[in-house]
């Protein structure tokens, strides 16, 4: 229970929060059978994608599109178990938010399923944030998925900065070759001396 009375002292956690919890409201009471449980994955897999982009491209390889986050970000590499330096900022969700949802709007132009797309977003953003939150804190997960996670991700911490960009998922990752840290890439090339990983027992 500490941990998650932590998570939620976040007001970016606590925003999502509440948006989706009115989401789901919304979504019942607009509820439209597979019509709104196709948009409530539509809009996850939105932000699985968009999870991706933003951490790969925006964050790692093309800084200067968007400064002020990338400087939040190296601040988080170097202080990864910081939690001043794990979420970001209200502002910026609440900007992305209020672009997003008109986007929504004028792709569907039907409240129901507008509703249900950005609440999928939401949802899977609640999910996401957990589970960089829990790959960054002492806590050790109860799933094999969520095991694998957290030490994927700690790879890209502490490994190669380049490889494992997907916090939640690691689809992108596979898809677009970047699963592999160069340690991995080495090893794998022939010059694997044994051991393991000082990761191993970080996760």
């Amino acid at each position: 229970m500490l941990h998650y009375r932590e998570f939620f002292t976040s007001p970016v956690i606590r925003l999502i929060a509440v948006m989706s919890l009115l989401g789901i409201l919304l979504t019942c009471l607009q509820f439209d059978g597979y019509v709104t449980i196709l948009a409530l994955v539509l809009g996850a897999l939105v932000y699985a994608f968009a999870e991706y982009v933003v951490h790969r491209y925006l964050l790692h390889e093309f800084p200067k599109l968007v400064p002020a986050l990338h400087r939040g970000h190296v601040e988080h590499h170097k202080h990864p178990q910081e939690l001043k330096y794990l979420f970001s900022p209200v502002y910026y969700d609440v900007l992305i938010y209020s672009a997003y949802i008109p986007m929504v709007w004028l792709v569907f132009r039907q409240f129901s399923v507008v509703v249900a797309v950005v609440t999928g977003s939401l949802l899977f953003q609640l999910y996401y944030q957990w589970m960089h939150y829990a790959a960054h804190r002492p806590i050790a997960p109860r799933t094999a998925w969520g095991r694998w996670m957290k030490k994927k991700h700690l790879l890209h911490h502490y490994k190669d900065e380049h490889a494992w960009y997907g916090v939640s998922h690691p689809v992108l990752d596979y898809a677009l070759g970047t699963n592999k840290d160069k340690d991995q890439t080495t090893r794998n090339a022939g010059s694997d001396k044994g051991g393991s990983s000082s990761l191993d027992s970080a996760v």
